[in-house]
Order: structure tokens, then C-alpha cells, then sequence
């Protein structure tokens, strides 16, 4: 009897153990909508990672705010180089050289001879939208520089205003300004806060302005815009047929020039085109019904003489705005339709899935406080989830659930003991 006794413990302390097992299960899940893919865990404790990247042979290389760490196939991970000064917002690589925006400045760093260069400075990094991104297509390095303000006018509503209070949009291209001041006609557009416009001012141009893309070439060092007129773009990548898409914020409720009823977008940047920031969103000039001011008045022009009075049009219009982050193109079709559009949604936590006839499919749910500021196609869809620390990677398979292995094997052992435990407690009647 005691034996029996002692077994039904042991087994009842197994359970015990099963369950906290299971519990540990939930510290991270990943609900996947798609019963074709899976998701599995890649490597852990990357909290306040911002990017990543991976080589030829396999090996990850993880970039933070002040340093860059480099994660080997077997797992074996330790930082390639630490500098305090740096504020590191984007990574890429080629051919044995990391490629990283910080600040005002694109860095490279050779792996081999451990140099590191300035290849592109003085970028107008001091506004609201100041987290460049860079990627890499080919020879060339692509560079994405966000707006300073919401809609092209200074205002309190910039946080920035005290560090830099002669700070304001910077023009890639020269403009001229229709007049238009806001704030109790304090303040004008393309200038300092409390700085006035004149009719038919012009706005000269700078090498390198806010709201645009510049192209950098590897083999030869040149560089120069690409597109401008873009107002924040958050995700940046290539199709097979080298086209760049991107993801854009929309301009927001506040500021000084307000704007109601604007979306995020996914746009393809052709070269050489504007965009149509600050007078147009969306391909829609301000001035249409589609926008409201503060007084839910239309909002005038603040441009003379636009460069396009038919700026490209996004191949996607979102249902929100402040809400699309970063995008992936499936360039081979390793998920599913060649070139199918991959993006995350931060208010949804989801990542959904866009194809060339626009049909729009959520792929994967993320549990709540994750966000994914980076994810990239490799041999499958990489994802890193910066704020929970996990690199994920998203594939082809028939099960739907990033633990389902250590699920299926949690409720094996757990049917045993149940089945053990049953039969001990029959056994023990049978004497009864």
C-alpha cells in the first residue's frame, strides 16, 4: 500500500511538472493564420535589437542601438564591435561588409581588415522621423531619410524643438512656397518654427533632403537622390525584378498643419519621381474632400508650381494610419506567390500577406508587447521581434503553431501519466 502510495505521489509531482512545463510554453506564442506555414524560434534574448542581417554562409549578424553582435550556425554569439556613440537604426551586408545607418551618417564595416568608414554623412537626421533605413539591391545601397515634421510646418508638436529649434523639412530639390503661414500665421512651411513664408519664396535645394530615398553605389562611392516626396517610410525592400516598395506613414492629427483622414501606404519609389509630400497623400492632392484640417476645413497647398500634378499612386491603401512597419517581398515565392508583399501591422500585432492581385491575407498573430521593427527573406521569412527578443523564422509547413513540436510532445507524456495514474487508481479498487 505504501508503494502504491509513494508511486501515486511521484506521478502526481510529474503532472505537477508537466503543467509548469506547459506554462513555460506561453512565454512566447505565435497564433499562425495560415495552416500551410509554421514559425519556430531561431534565437533568443535579442531584446532591444533593431535589425538584423545574415551572410552567405549562414551566419546572423544581430544589430542594437550601440553595437553589433554576430550569431554563428552553431548558435555561438559575441559582439563584433561596441561604440556608445553610435545610435544604430538599420543593418544590411555584402560581400564580407556590414552596411549600418546611425544618426546623420550610413557606416561600413569590413569583417575582414575590421575597418570602419563614413561612406555617406550629413543626412538630415533630426526630426521626427530620424531612423534611416538602408538596404542593399545589387551595386547599390538604398537609404531611406523620413520627413522632420508631420506635414512640412514646425510646431510644438515636435518634441525635438528645444534641441533643435532652427530645425525644419529639408528640400532635396529647390521649391517655391505659395505664402501659406499656420499657427496664427507664425509659422511657415520648409522653415523654422515662428519663421514666416513669402509669396513665391524658394526653398533651395540640399545634396540630401528629408522625405526621400538616395542610392549609393558600391563599386564607385557616387551617390544622389533617387526619389523624394515620401514622407516616412518604415519598411523597404525589392521585388525579382529589382523594383523597390516601401511602406509609409500617413500624416497624422496634430501639429500645426493638421490632417484628418489620411492612411498608411505601400508605394513602389520609381527614380526620379516625387511623391507629393506635403501637398499630396496617397496620390490625392490636400485640398480634397478625402482631407480635413482641425476645423474640418479644406487644407490649403503649401507648394507653388508642384513638380506633378499626378504624383504615383501606392499600389496599397491601409485602413489606418501609424500603423504599417516593416515589409518583405518573397522574391522566389518561398511562402507561396512569387513577389508577394509581406508586412506588419503593429496595431493588429499581425503579419499579413499582400499578392499581385491584391489580395490581402493575415499569415501570423503576435502575442501582445511584440514588434517586429525588421523581417527579411533568406532561405525562409526571417522576423525579429525586437521588444520580446526572438529571431522567428516563418516557413512551409503543415503545422501552425511555432511550439507544435514541444506541444505534441508535452501531451505525450501527459496522456501517459494520465493513463498510468488511471490504471493505478483501477488497480487499487480491483483490491478494495
Amino acid at each position: 500500500m505504501k508503494k502504491t502510495i509513494g508511486f501515486i505521489i511521484i506521478l502526481a509531482l510529474m503532472a505537477f511538472a508537466l503543467f509548469s512545463l506547459r506554462n513555460s510554453f506561453k512565454e512566447y506564442r505565435v497564433t499562425v493564420k495560415d495552416g500551410s506555414i509554421k514559425t519556430q524560434i531561431l534565437y533568443k534574448g535579442l531584446s532591444n535589437s533593431v535589425d538584423f542581417t545574415k551572410d552567405n554562409e549562414g551566419n546572423y549578424y544581430i544589430a542594437f542601438k550601440d553595437r553589433i553582435e554576430y550569431i554563428d550556425k552553431s548558435g555561438r554569439a559575441y559582439n563584433i564591435f561596441v561604440n556608445k556613440k553610435l545610435n544604430i537604426t538599420s543593418l544590411d551586408y555584402n560581400n564580407k561588409i556590414l552596411y549600418y545607418a546611425s544618426g546623420t551618417n550610413v557606416y561600413s564595416y569590413n569583417l575582414i581588415s575590421k575597418e570602419s568608414k563614413e561612406i555617406i554623412k550629413n543626412i538630415p537626421n533630426y526630426g521626427d522621423y530620424n531612423n534611416s533605413l538602408v538596404r542593399i539591391n545589387g551595386d547599390y545601397l538604398f537609404v531611406t531619410i523620413g520627413s522632420a515634421t508631420n506635414s512640412g510646418v514646425v510646431g510644438p508638436d515636435n518634441k525635438w524643438l528645444d534641441n533643435y529649434p532652427q530645425n525644419h523639412d529639408i528640400t532635396p530639390k529647390s521649391i517655391t512656397i505659395r505664402g501659406m503661414d499656420f499657427g496664427g500665421m507664425k509659422t511657415g512651411a520648409f522653415v523654422a518654427y515662428q519663421t514666416r513664408n513669402i509669396k513665391g519664396q524658394i526653398i533651395t535645394q540640399h545634396v540630401i533632403g528629408n522625405s526621400s530615398v538616395i542610392i549609393y553605389n558600391l563599386k564607385t562611392g557616387a551617390q544622389g537622390n533617387f526619389a523624394w516626396g515620401i514622407r516616412n517610410m518604415m519598411g523597404i525592400d525589392f521585388n525579382s525584378e529589382g523594383k523597390v516598395l516601401v511602406t509609409v506613414g500617413g500624416m497624422e492629427e496634430r501639429g500645426l498643419r493638421t490632417v484628418k483622414g489620411d492612411s498608411d501606404y505601400i508605394y513602389q519609389i520609381k527614380k526620379n519621381s516625387w511623391y507629393g509630400f506635403p501637398d499630396y497623400s496617397g496620390g490625392d492632392p490636400i485640398s480634397s474632400p478625402k482631407f480635413r484640417d482641425s476645423f474640418n476645413k479644406t487644407i490649403p497647398a503649401i507648394l507653388d508650381n508642384h513638380p506633378t500634378i499626378n504624383p504615383p499612386a501606392p499600389i496599397y491603401q491601409h485602413k489606418s494610419v501609424g500603423s504599417l512597419i516593416s515589409l518583405a517581398i518573397d522574391r522566389s515565392g518561398k511562402l507561396g506567390d512569387k513577389d508577394c508583399i509581406y508586412f506588419y501591422e503593429k496595431n493588429d500585432n499581425s503579419i499579413y500577406s499582400l499578392n499581385k492581385n491584391r489580395a490581402l491575407k493575415e499569415k501570423a498573430n503576435f502575442e501582445e508587447g511584440a514588434y517586429i521593427p525588421s523581417m527579411k527573406f533568406f532561405d525562409n521569412l526571417i522576423i525579429l521581434d525586437s521588444k520580446n527578443g526572438y529571431l522567428i523564422s516563418m516557413e512551409k509547413d503543415q503545422y501552425n503553431n511555432t511550439n507544435s513540436g514541444m506541444h505534441r510532445f508535452y501531451y505525450f507524456l501527459l496522456t501517459i501519466v494520465i493513463t498510468l495514474i488511471v490504471g493505478i487508481l483501477v488497480g487499487l479498487r480491483k483490491k478494495d
